[in-house]
């Protein structure tokens, strides 16, 4: 049998999604990377049937929801984009995508989103960033086991639910990954506090803080733990104060681990309190205000963690399933954690 993406994937050690950008030249992958997936293919005389595929796709024309909340967080800004121009490609193939997108977290409306473009739109998958609830889960599971709708979760999880498998990072290792930065950074000494947002309905914020402390604490060491919480996750001026009152309380803290989205907010007070560069602080997402603090000196590390996967696999996997009748590999397609920080940052981007 000839060799599949997925499998050239598992030689080179890198996600599906890093092998179809190489292989079909679509960029944001590294000349080295992408150099050593196209020599794998050809050592293995991988052809794709591109035409063939297109073909069978066109005789069979679907539709795919993509359901995202918090849109108004910039890094989710970046994974919609990637989404719609994933959307546009597939369209050539006859799939219709259809977003329905939320700014708040509130369970209710992710579920009436979803009725919508079950019932109103007749999907035949779904790809959706869930909210950590019951209301979700259970909506989840119904649509799964009563309608047979495949469901692929991305960026955010419901481990417990029948999706399909899930796309996207693994947030208590990229919490983990923080801690041992923050570990380093400081010596192991000094008060730290990771700033988090309202939580209980989003799983990403949740895992990464449970890896942050479960990391802190799998060793002995000098550092004081303070968690400072914030009312709203992705407002700038709310962490902006929240951060502010923190180094008044506490001027001598060593660190910040930034897990709520106001990065901005955490960033202008440390730099209003002559504090830049003097505060260790780690946060999350390669956007382009984060990467300038980086420059700056201001953030020491910042965590990415791969939009262009996120954005593209869940609807080429769904689109698989349902026209080559071709169900994902794995459960769990876990992206990278990239590490950025002043003197690699330039050569990564």
């Amino acid at each position: 049998m000839a060799i599949t993406i997925n499998q050239i994937a598992e030689i080179c050690g890198v996600s599906r999604g890093t092998v179809d950008r190489a292989l079909h030249n679509k960029g944001n992958v590294r000349p080295a990377v992408a150099e050593q997936i196209k020599k794998v293919a050809a050592e293995y005389g991988y052809t794709p049937n591109r035409a063939g595929m297109a073909l069978s796709r066109a005789a069979h024309p679907i539709r795919l929801g993509i359901v995202l909340h918090s849109v108004q967080n910039a890094f989710v800004q970046a994974l919609l984009e990637v989404c719609r121009r994933e959307a546009q490609q597939l369209s050539v193939f006859s799939t219709d995508v259809i977003f329905r997108l939320s700014r708040s977290l509130d369970p209710v409306e992710q579920v009436r989103m979803v009725d919508d473009l079950v019932e109103n739109h007749k999907i035949d998958g779904l790809a959706i960033m869930p909210l950590n609830n019951y209301l979700v889960e259970n909506r989840l599971n119904d649509l799964a086991e009563k309608r047979k709708l495949p469901i692929i979760t991305f960026n955010t999880d419901l481990p417990d639910s029948r999706r399909l498998c899930y796309v996207g990072q693994d947030s208590a290792a990229a919490g983990r990954t923080a801690a041992a930065l923050m570990r380093l950074a400081t010596g192991g000494r000094g008060l730290v506090s990771p700033i988090v947002g309202p939580s209980e309905n989003h799983s990403a914020y949740t895992n990464r803080l449970r890896g942050f402390q479960t990391e802190l604490c799998s060793q002995p060491s000098d550092i004081q733990y303070l968690v400072t919480r914030v009312a709203n996750d992705d407002d700038d001026e709310c962490t902006y104060h929240a951060t502010l009152q923190l180094l008044r309380t506490h001027p001598d803290i060593a660190g910040i681990y930034a897990i709520t989205s106001g990065y901005e907010g955490a960033c202008r007070a440390l730099i209003e309190t002559g504090l830049a560069g003097k505060v260790h602080l780690i946060l999350h997402d390669e956007i382009p205000s984060n990467l300038q603090y980086v420059r700056d000196g201001v953030i020491d590390f910042v965590l990415g963690q791969d939009a262009e996967v996120q954005g593209t696999l869940p609807m080429q996997l769904l689109s698989d399933l349902i026209h080559m009748h071709r169900s994902p590999e794995k459960e769990l397609y876990h992206t990278d954690i990239r590490i950025l920080f002043r003197y690699n940052i330039d050569n990564l981007l």
